[in-house]
């Protein structure tokens, strides 16, 4: 019986292994192509060329070869550096077009002891519809949950009840409590997030997650609010789009303390100017009465919204 019969090969080892995977990285490195790069360089040299010069050439091309081999077993790859609160509000600032129409879901609750007049015109607790372009925007259903109601591009605000006739009003006609609400309602997200960037703290909402699609992000007042001002806010925004999906705002009311205004993303709106005023909301050739015909003005809202919310105007 023969040396190698009686005593077989062992099975590889850890060593032969570890020495087949590094044979394995080494056969991807293109040794010939680095050699002649090394000695390329090493030739511009004006020093005269010796043997100990092409020992050391060798031997800088071998450690060239090492630390590659090295770098591919030892060397992750760099981590990704996560965003601050405030880079990812920045963020969705730079992404925010003001004319792009957007359309959000609004639920908004008032405090307990709101005035009676607010607490009608806002409909607390009702879910509605509100789409935004820039300052613009239309609520839908309007007051009362009848037709609709909007800021146009000049700042007028307009009311369609029915599809019959409209107001318009301009802002300085608007009594206190009309102006609340439009403020309240209004959707202004450029000019929001230059306020929390300016005036809030910034944290996150909870530990943020590397694999979430959105980033959450806890707005905070510095010092106290003034009535009508925003107290905090929480924001959700998509890591990729940069898109806002979703708002809550605790607004400081005039008497009562905050309320909460929540807004949903559902999607984008048509382009259509009309969308934000009256006459896309009423039938073609239907009157819309401003400051000119003040008694027939009045006389819509009081037929289709009361004597409580048309008090003052």
């Amino acid at each position: 019986m023969t040396p190698s019969e009686k005593f077989p090969p062992a099975a590889p080892g850890i060593d032969a292994v570890v020495r087949a995977q590094l044979d394995a990285e080494a056969s991807r490195v293109d040794a010939a192509k680095m050699r002649d790069r090394v000695l390329a360089q090493l030739e511009a040299d004006a020093t005269p060329r010796t043997s100990s010069g092409r020992r050391f050439a060798l031997l800088a091309f071998a450690a060239l070869a090492a630390s590659l081999l090295v770098g591919v077993f030892f060397i992750s790859p760099p981590r990704q550096a996560m965003a601050t609160p405030a880079q990812v509000v920045e963020s969705a600032r730079e992404a925010y077009r003001a004319d792009a129409d957007r359309c959000y879901t609004q639920t908004l609750q008032l405090p307990v002891n709101s005035p009676a007049p607010l607490a009608l015109m806002i409909d607390s607790g009702r879910t509605m519809t509100i789409c935004t372009r820039g300052d613009r925007f239309m609520v839908e259903p309007g007051f009362g949950g009848r037709g609709t109601w909007g800021r146009d591009k000049d700042g007028r605000v307009w009311i369609a009840p029915t599809r019959d006739a409209a107001a318009r009003f301009d802002e300085s006609e608007l009594p206190p409590a009309v102006r609340d609400v439009v403020k309240i309602r209004g959707l202004e997200i450029g000019t929001l997030l230059d306020e929390v960037l300016k005036d809030f703290e910034l944290s996150w909402t909870g530990p943020p997650e590397k694999r979430a699609a959105t980033s959450s992000v806890t707005a905070t007042r510095r010092g106290n609010p003034h009535a009508g001002q925003i107290r905090a806010a929480e924001l959700v925004v998509d890591k990729n789009t940069k898109l806002i999906r979703s708002l809550v705002l605790h607004r400081e009311m005039l008497m009562g303390g905050p309320a909460t205004i929540t807004f949903k993303f559902v999607g984008n709106a048509k382009p259509d100017e009309t969308l934000y005023t009256p006459e896309g909301h009423i039938d073609a050739g239907k009157p819309v009465y401003d400051a000119t015909r003040p008694v027939l003005r009045r006389k819509i809202l009081l037929q289709n919204l009361g004597d409580v919310i048309v008090n003052g105007l």
